[in-house]
């Protein structure tokens, strides 16, 4: 999609990488100019248009900021992502065994056998196992075996810890107008789901961010396989609190991120931003029942930019993930303007 890749090297210590320097109006996009030459505040309001309403973001469970702690809108798919503290009953997320903590929070272990999730090859028009060669409608239990099991659900005393992006320092405040893509790999910890990278992109496909974040509670399987977070990683990674700063030097609440089904990395990050485009809802399909259907980010891909991502044996790249996010609102752009 005409995006140029410039790596910048990764900031450890929080320190500033340099970076330089409305109203919706649908009009905005009716011009040619491709948007990765587009001047930071010109692309800002460029793609105002497609920013998630306030109705959207509810539906897809975005945080929002309550009384005293985040709230996260209940959907089909997020009803257990917080628990209170005298809850102990998790499910699996690879075998989806229903299991119970301890009393004291710890885990004992528990033989976890199952096959990594299903996906879509387009060449076989059919699902396949990415596992083994096990038809993807047996029910077979599984080629992998772990002495764990993993879980998704945070501890409720969580939504504690959520803040907003900070506010704009003033009218010249450069963030306000930055336009980036963001994507997030996790791993899973005694708390679910915590970040353990996390990587920020601009539209001319530079790497603005991208740093490892040393998770908060202890780690339960780093599930490389598609995180690609080994331990070297978090041997060089910062603490949360300091991916946060870091993180802050580049957006504020005005600044608009792209990415795929953001309020899950919005939620490992801890963060309430309301200014996202997010292309699982942008290029949802419509299935045989007429119902809205969000598609993969790798599927996307392949539909839409005729690639594939998501294919290295070392797991998932989140560069890659929001380089991607970033080519797919890129060509909704020229398709809009034509």
């Amino acid at each position: 999609m005409g995006i140029e890749f410039l790596q910048m090297k990764k900031k450890r210590n929080g320190a500033s990488i340099s970076s330089s320097s409305s109203d919706e109006d649908v009009s905005l996009c009716l011009t040619p100019e491709p948007l990765h030459k587009m001047a930071p505040a010109r692309l800002h309001g460029e793609l105002s248009y497609l920013k998630l309403t306030p109705n959207a973001l509810q539906y897809n469970g975005f945080p929002f900021l309550g009384p005293n702690s985040a709230v996260i809108p209940q959907t089909k798919n997020n009803m257990r992502d917080f628990v209170a503290s005298d809850d102990l009953l998790r499910k699996c997320s690879r075998c989806s065994k229903d299991f119970y903590l301890n009393q004291d929070g710890t885990m004992a272990p528990q033989k976890c056998v199952y096959h990594h999730r299903k996906k879509f090859d387009h060449a076989k028009r059919s699902f396949v196992r990415t596992c083994c060669s096990a038809h993807p409608s047996t029910s077979s239990g599984g080629c992998m075996v772990e002495d764990y099991h993993v879980f998704n659900s945070a501890w409720e005393d969580t939504l504690w810890s959520f803040m907003p992006t900070p506010p704009a320092k003033n009218a010249n405040d450069y963030r306000s107008k930055k336009v980036y893509g963001l994507d997030c790999e996790l791993v899973h910890t005694m708390n679910g789901l915590e970040v353990a990278r996390v990587s920020l992109v601009d539209m001319k496909g530079r790497v603005i961010l991208d740093t490892f974040v040393l998770p908060q509670y202890e780690i339960v399987s780093l599930n490389t396989t598609f995180s690609g977070i080994t331990e070297k990683d978090l041997s060089e990674a910062i603490t949360f609190e300091a991916c946060r700063l870091q993180l802050f030097q580049f957006i504020n609440s005005e600044t608009l991120l792209v990415g795929h089904s953001l309020e899950s990395d919005l939620k490992a990050l801890r963060l309430i931003h309301h200014n996202v485009i997010d292309t699982s809802v942008l290029f949802m399909s419509v299935d045989q029942r007429g119902e809205f259907k969000k598609l993969s980010l790798q599927n996307l891909a392949v539909i839409y930019l005729q690639k594939e991502i998501q294919t290295q044996k070392t797991g998932h790249s989140s560069v890659e993930d929001s380089m991607t996010c970033l080519e797919l609102i890129a060509l909704r752009h020229s398709t809009a303007v034509k």
